[in-house]
């Protein structure tokens, strides 16, 4: 009697855990879980920076007048650069931009010269790995610069090299190329740049320049 009892009893609660389970399925489906399955962020965008300031400081040599040895000159400028993507999602850039340089010179003709350029360049960045944070630019285009103020000084006297019967005109063009190495947003470049050939027009410059700038 006492057995039964107990067989009825293991019965019934074998019962109960079978529909206790039963229910259970019913109501979740639990899935095997992967690595695979868990929530992935999307990977950051690479931001190309469209502006920036630069500082840039390069001795020149002028060329004044026939038969005249060159003029070393001392330049610093101060500029803006705007950058154009003309390739979608390739890192081909068109640069427009302007510059302000103060030139000066002791030794010779102690001269004073005020200048504003306005370069337009074709530039390529090469990025050397996948993080996108160090780059290489190499860069090309021409420039033309317009002469504002240009003085020569001699004891209490100030010469204007520009107009009347000095050979120096406003406006000349000239070619440049030069390099960039961006990190993150600041780079640093070099650069040399020349004006074209007209044996009418001076001053000829031959301009040899370090820049460093910051992109935003």
């Amino acid at each position: 009697m006492f057995t039964t009892r107990i067989k009825m009893a293991l019965f019934a609660v074998l019962c109960f855990g079978l529909n206790a389970q039963a229910q259970f399925d019913d109501t979740y489906e639990v899935e095997e879980w992967t690595l695979d399955d868990e929530e992935v962020a999307p990977k950051p965008q690479h931001k190309e920076y469209k502006n920036a300031f630069y500082l840039q400081y390069s001795p020149s040599r002028y060329h004044v007048g026939e038969d005249v040895e060159r003029v070393k000159f001392n330049e610093l400028a101060i500029g803006y650069s705007r950058f154009i993507e003309v390739v979608e999602d390739m890192p081909y850039f068109v640069e427009v931009g302007a510059n302000m340089k103060f030139s000066w010179e002791t030794s010779t003709m102690n001269g004073r010269v005020l200048t504003f350029r306005i370069p337009v360049n074709v530039t390529y960045k090469w990025y050397p790995w996948d993080k996108k944070d160090f780059a290489i630019a190499p860069f090309a285009g021409v420039a033309l610069r317009a002469i504002a103020m240009a003085r020569e000084h001699s004891g209490a006297e100030s010469t204007n090299l520009i107009g009347g019967a000095s050979d120096w005109h406003h406006f000349q063009v000239a070619w440049q190329a030069g390099l960039r190495f961006h990190l993150n947003r600041y780079f640093l470049g070099i650069s040399y740049s020349r004006d074209f050939r007209d044996s009418s027009k001076y001053p000829g410059v031959r301009e040899s320049g370090v820049h460093f700038g910051v992109c935003f």
